[in-house]
């Protein structure tokens, strides 16, 4: 079978009829994924594929997601959202758990579908939820600099799930937290981003500029300290030393744009080093010179979702070799294995590709069946040369 229409399968099975609290069809994490429900980053990252072969469907997933997540007293977005007939469904919160967020990138794929096919309706919607959600992270994640932190950074709670990076060995000493987080601070450079071109494009000048000026402190801030001039890489601002630095969190600099050009051009090399990033079977999500290194979830795992946002970084900076050469690593990794599993994984081995070698925070292998893991049209597009950045 053609293995993009595997993936095109997979969508579909994974597609519900409406169920309470969804008023409309909906497309789940996966059928293999043991929550029947969406949001995180993997919902956004569904309607970002989606947009490459069915706009329409791609925008109502946004839609849904945005007011499936978004708490209207106080503008947070829910971790996720399950459907009555989970397991996990509670009445109190109508299927919703807001024990902590997840990362804001969502306006990256509704951006994509708006430059597609604009639809002003969808672009206002998405505006003032934006504007919503973003008041507060700055009111519930940002500290008195000015930088913004994950929960997972926050002592006794680094077993959230608020990064997306959960077990990540850049939590293992949070007594001292929280910490400002490299990947947040420039997901919100991102989002404000977004928000300003929506501004823009919807005529709205006064907020616009106001957002631009937001968007310009905050990148001075990020810039003033979050580089490690030794490492040559952005990290963390953490100030013991005793968590993993070098890890794809860090490439988010190159997808919201902050990097300087001459942080670029020590960054870059290290994705091609055998050492570092460049593993045989693909980008692992840490470093392999990182003593904390593991064939563990998100310990060192190649995750083809990184690998995506990674390569779009490059295009921004017109790195397109590299990134088609990274993006094809890994779909021969994601290729070889599905040929031999018949499945799409949550995440794989980039060593040898033995997905039977992994595990999943010490227990078990990863999910199985999980088509927002695997950002398979833009993988293909850009290893074939394509711009979609």
């Amino acid at each position: 079978m053609d293995i993009i229409k595997a993936w095109k399968v997979l969508i579909d099975e994974s597609t519900y009829p409406a169920e309470y609290p969804f008023p409309g069809e909906w497309i789940s994490f996966g059928k293999g994924y043991p929550i029947k429900g969406l949001g995180g980053w993997q919902t956004p990252l569904i309607s970002h594929e989606l947009s490459h072969f069915d706009i329409q469907r791609a925008r109502h997933q946004i839609v849904l997601y945005l007011k499936s997540c978004l708490r209207d007293k106080d503008g947070m977005m829910a971790a996720r959202v399950v459907c009555r007939s989970d397991v996990l469904y509670r009445d109190n919160e109508k299927g919703r758990f807001y024990e902590y967020s997840h990362p804001p990138v969502w306006s990256y794929a509704a951006r994509k579908i708006l430059e597609k096919q604009w639809d002003t309706k969808f672009a206002l919607f998405c505006f003032e939820s934006g504007i919503t959600n973003l008041k507060w992270w700055i009111k519930n994640r940002q500290d008195r600099i000015g930088l913004f932190w994950y929960l997972d950074s926050f002592p006794d709670r680094k077993d959230s799930a608020e990064s997306g990076c959960q077990h990540s060995p850049r939590w293992d000493f949070t007594d001292l937290g929280p910490f400002p987080c490299i990947d947040l601070n420039c997901q919100i450079l991102l989002y404000l981003e977004n928000m300003i071109f929506l501004a823009e494009k919807l005529g709205m000048n006064k907020e616009k500029d106001h957002l631009v000026s937001i968007h310009g402190n905050l990148k001075k801030i990020v810039m003033r300290y979050f580089w490690d001039d030794i490492l040559g890489f952005f990290c963390d601002y953490e100030l013991t030393g005793m968590n993993a630095k070098k890890t794809s969190a860090s490439f988010w600099t190159l997808i919201s744009g902050l990097a300087l050009e001459e942080d670029v051009e020590r960054m870059v090399p290290l994705l091609l080093d055998p050492g570092e990033f460049g593993a045989p079977c693909g980008l692992p999500s840490v470093a392999l010179s990182e003593p904390k290194f593991k064939l563990d979830f998100w310990r060192g795992c190649l995750w083809p979702s990184e690998v995506f946002w990674t390569c779009i970084g490059l295009q921004r900076y017109h790195y397109n070799d590299i990134a088609r050469k990274i993006s094809k690593i890994c779909l021969d990794n994601v290729y070889n294995t599905y040929n031999t599993t018949g499945k799409f994984w949550e995440f794989y081995n980039p060593i040898d590709g033995d997905i039977t070698k992994i595990s999943r925070n010490g227990i078990r292998g990863p999910y199985q069946d999980c088509p927002a893991s695997v950002p398979l049209i833009s993988l293909e597009k850009i290893a074939t040369g394509e711009i979609i950045c």
